[in-house]
């Protein structure tokens, strides 16, 4: 969930004019979100774009324009020497190992910038135009193509069939979040196992069936199917991506919040049983974990930019004294919220929910994060059935980041004690609308002002379906 913002910090300060320059990243990633190293890549200003200075990129200098080194003052010594303004910007440069291309400090804010990239013949072909409007922007090109990382032999020919070496937990086990981006994180979403010869033949030795209550109270049947993976040579070239996000991955100890629970908190709390409820509803569809066993999450870019600042003024809208450390990474580290999903929502307000499908991206996002900046990743994340983020970690009485992440991953008991930890101690305009059933004022104080439109009306038809 996001959080709210301070509305009237800066109510007295009258707002400057926008800049005329603004910064740019590009970065090249495939459709697994994969980097791509080492394209070829040009941009160049678009057609029609206007007269501007030339592109300043490099590390980013102090001017009296943010973020723009040195702009303001060629255009100054352009107009008083009475030379035209460079007209044909244009940049070559080749991805690094993070598909990183380039950073403009000083591009035409709402002017185009057209993106080429080489093609095998030499030749430069357009692939995207786009056009800054924000102070600053990071751009992804998408590649319509797979970009596989290794290609691994099998085994020898008298080891007709192995077992691949994938991390495995036991039953009853539960997962901790160092485990999990440690040893299963390579294999999550970006990373694969590809053979130059054989086929994958999953096997499906358990089906395990449970008897649930949905966020209705209706009792329903659950099946849990537990993959095991198996190279056998069929003799015939094939490529083979792997991911373990398929498998069981946790087994939380409560899964389902009992009616005792709600009651004896709705007390605490002083609210309505049926408005927690709508609450989980709202927030994670009423489940605090994803079919595999491991919590709800959503990564948030714009809070692992603020966590690796140091910062824990999180109500500071004004980022000009903050470092973005990662700009190669702007959908891990940005500080504007976005980047939520990659596909197309799935539900009615813009893919506000979770959903299993999601599970590939969030937790991608988190294990690469977490090699930049570990307890950045966790406080990045909100977790469990309620989204609390894990940002205020040390205002809820968590000795860190890490420890919030495993008790998050015990339970849904845990995940509703970290609620009550959020309402009481950091929340109480949030925890004040829930006790008046002020479904708006809710949505603006636990998740802020950039909530869903639809937040407030979907928290009320629950509230209603649960009374």
């Amino acid at each position: 969930m996001q959080h709210r913002q301070s509305a009237n910090q800066h109510a007295h300060v009258p707002k400057a004019p926008p800049s005329p320059y603004v910064e740019v990243t590009f970065v090249f990633r495939d459709v697994l979100q994969k980097p791509i190293e080492g394209l070829s890549v040009q941009v160049k200003a678009g057609t029609g774009a206007q007269p501007a200075p030339a592109w300043s990129t490099g590390p980013a200098a102090d001017a009296d324009t943010p973020g723009t080194p040195g702009a303001a003052s060629a255009v100054d010594t352009a107009s008083a020497a009475g030379a035209p303004p460079v007209v044909a910007n244009s940049l070559q440069m080749a991805t690094d190992k993070d598909g990183y291309a380039v950073t403009i400090h000083n591009a035409a804010r709402d002017q185009p910038i057209d993106v080429l990239v080489k093609n095998r013949r030499g030749e430069y072909v357009w692939k995207a135009t786009v056009t800054p409007k924000k102070d600053i922007s990071a751009f992804t090109v998408t590649s319509p193509e797979y970009h596989l990382e290794a290609t691994t032999k099998l085994t020898p020919t008298e080891e007709f069939e192995q077992e691949l070496n994938l991390p495995t937990i036991k039953s009853g086990e539960v997962m901790t979040v160092e485990r999990l981006v440690k040893e299963f994180g390579p294999y999550i979403g970006w990373s694969q196992k590809v053979t130059e010869q054989g086929k994958v033949k999953k096997d499906f030795p358990e089906r395990k069936k449970e008897a649930v209550e949905d966020k209705f109270g209706k009792k329903q049947t659950k099946t849990t199917i537990e993959h095991h993976y198996k190279v056998v040579d069929t003799g015939k070239p094939m490529t083979v991506a792997l991911n373990v996000l398929g498998s069981r991955l946790n087994y939380p100890k409560t899964t389902e919040i009992q009616e005792a629970k709600f009651q004896a908190v709705a007390a605490q709390l002083k609210v309505e049983v049926a408005a927690l409820k709508a609450v989980a509803a709202t927030e994670s569809s009423g489940s605090g974990f994803l079919s595999n066993g491991l919590p709800q999450i959503r990564f948030e870019r714009h809070y692992f930019f603020r966590a690796t600042n140091k910062s824990d003024h999180w109500e500071d809208r004004d980022y000009s004294n903050m470092t973005n450390h990662f700009p190669k990474y702007p959908d891990l580290c940005f500080p504007k919220l976005g980047g939520y999903s990659t596909g197309k929502p799935k539900n009615g307000n813009g893919g506000w929910l979770h959903q299993d499908a999601d599970v590939m991206y969030q937790y991608e996002r988190l294990v690469r994060a977490s090699q930049l900046d570990f307890p950045a990743s966790i406080m990045a994340c909100s977790w469990g059935a309620f989204q609390v983020m894990g940002f205020f970690y040390y205002r809820m009485g968590y000795a860190s980041p890490i420890a919030l992440a495993n008790a998050v991953m015990t339970g849904v008991d845990a995940q509703f004690d970290l609620f009550v930890a959020y309402m009481t101690k950091v929340s109480a305009g949030a925890l004040e609308a829930l006790q008046k059933r002020n479904w708006t004022n809710f949505a603006k104080h636990y998740n802020g002002l950039g909530y869903p439109a639809a937040y407030p009306q979907q928290m009320e038809q629950y509230h209603n379906d649960f009374k």
